[in-house]
């Protein structure tokens, strides 16, 4: 992307949701979740750096063009979370790994909070967070984000 010299990732688990709501009850959250995939929360890091510095906004350091690729979203009643595990790697390096049952939130109360901020549409992708490892990328890298049982993200740095 342009005007980022550092450009960093952040492997996550994404989920789409599947109708409209707010305020949704505890005991409905998980109908709300259509599929999942993986995906690659992208950051310019040194635009956030200085917006953070600046105490202004950083908006523009995460939502850019090709900001946020996803793997293909499989349907939730196919996809069976536990004892799963995220991974990112750069060129075939292993950077990040995890269990996802090490989320502070499960898309549960992901959905629970996030519903009493926003009104829930169909199509909202939603990140859930990254393990430790974050890191730096460079033109040509070769990235791919999996969770086992999920299609992976994969593409190259332009």
């Amino acid at each position: 992307p342009v005007r980022t010299e550092y450009l960093a990732y952040e492997a996550e688990l994404v989920f789409a949701i599947g109708r409209e709501g707010q305020e949704v009850p505890e005991r409905e959250a998980a109908s709300y979740i259509f599929a999942y995939g993986v995906g690659v929360d992208l950051t310019r890091r040194d635009m956030q750096d200085e917006a953070k510095k600046l105490r202004r906004p950083w908006c523009t350091s995460k939502g850019f063009d090709l900001s946020a690729p996803v793997g293909a979203l499989v349907p939730a009643e196919r996809v069976s979370l536990a004892g799963r595990t995220i991974t990112m790697t750069v060129n075939g390096e292993r950077r990040q790994q995890s269990e996802l049952s090490k989320m502070i939130w499960s898309p549960e109360e992901i959905v629970l909070y996030i519903s009493s901020c926003y009104r829930l549409m169909p199509g909202d992708l939603v990140f859930t967070g990254t393990p430790a490892g974050v890191g730096r990328l460079s033109p040509g890298d070769l990235v791919e984000a999996a969770v086992e049982g999920l299609p992976p993200c994969s593409f190259r740095i332009g």
